[in-house]
């Protein structure tokens, strides 16, 4: 027997900043989804986020636990996360909404292969990024000819990130002009900064091009916030769209619009009335 929607049980799987932010707006929301579970590869931060949750979700001891309990699967915990929790969700046939969408893109023809045999969907939010439905409505009228996106952040929006040389290590430190810290494809993009490109990820996916996506990474001293630029031209015309996000207060290596747009896709799978493409 199928469940009712206001029985739908959510799983969220990594109790970070970014989940526990998601969990705490998603608590004081009117929706028919109830926090379920949590796992975290640190049982102690999923039970820190248990205890400040009113429903008091289980914390689990594995994935797999997580996954069993639950209707919906939402992964908030890293790119090298997103395919196990994908993979479980998915063998499951649990739909699951990868946050850390770098990581669907490193495994994206095995992921959606898994999907298409398994009947089960996998959502990827907008994140931090406007203008994908310009951008999906875009390749239906014959592709690309340029696409293009350019990711700037302040200097501390990059700490820890592994693809830094040490060179640009020194130079974040005391950076007085903004600083190219990577121009290329978007898969050597999502390896070498996997906490701050997702967004590339993403716009990949929307375009369904992801060979001719070029990805642009920018340290900026004097952004005082996340800016994300997309430039696509073809038979469609052009498309250009910037979103200027504040950075979380939680993680200033993401925006708060990320957080906001798994939130409003969560909205949108119960709505009865769907906007855009």
């Amino acid at each position: 027997m199928k469940k009712k929607a206001g029985n739908r049980r959510l799983g969220i799987v990594g109790c970070g900043a970014i989940g526990s932010l998601a969990a705490r707006i998603l608590q004081k929301k009117k929706t028919s989804l109830k926090i379920a579970a949590l796992w975290d590869a640190r049982p102690e931060a999923a039970r820190k986020l248990s205890h400040s949750l009113k429903s008091r979700p289980a914390v689990c001891e594995s994935l797999a636990q997580l996954v069993s309990k639950c209707d919906l699967i939402l992964e908030a915990a890293s790119v090298q996360a997103a395919p196990l929790v994908a993979r479980a969700a998915l063998k499951d046939r649990k739909p699951v909404i990868l946050m850390s969408t770098g990581g669907f893109l490193l495994h994206r023809r095995e992921l959606t292969d898994l999907a298409r045999k398994t009947q089960t969907k996998i959502y990827l939010p907008s994140g931090a990024l406007c203008g994908l439905d310009g951008v999906r409505a875009a390749r239906q009228g014959g592709g690309f000819q340029k696409l293009e996106l350019t990711s700037t952040k302040p200097p501390k929006g990059f700490a820890g990130a592994p693809g830094l040389s040490l060179s640009q290590k020194k130079a974040l430190l005391h950076l007085r002009s903004p600083l190219v810290l990577y121009e290329g494809n978007v898969q050597g993009a999502v390896k070498r900064f996997p906490a701050n490109v997702n967004v590339g990820a993403t716009l990949a996916a929307a375009s369904l091009s992801p060979a001719k996506l070029k990805v642009r990474v920018v340290a900026d001293p004097g952004a005082l916030r996340n800016r994300h630029e997309i430039r696509a031209a073809g038979a469609f015309g052009e498309l250009t769209a910037l979103t200027s996000n504040n950075p979380s207060r939680e993680n200033p290596k993401t925006s708060a619009l990320a957080i906001h747009s798994v939130l409003a896709l969560l909205e949108r799978l119960e709505s009865f009335v769907e906007v855009g493409n």
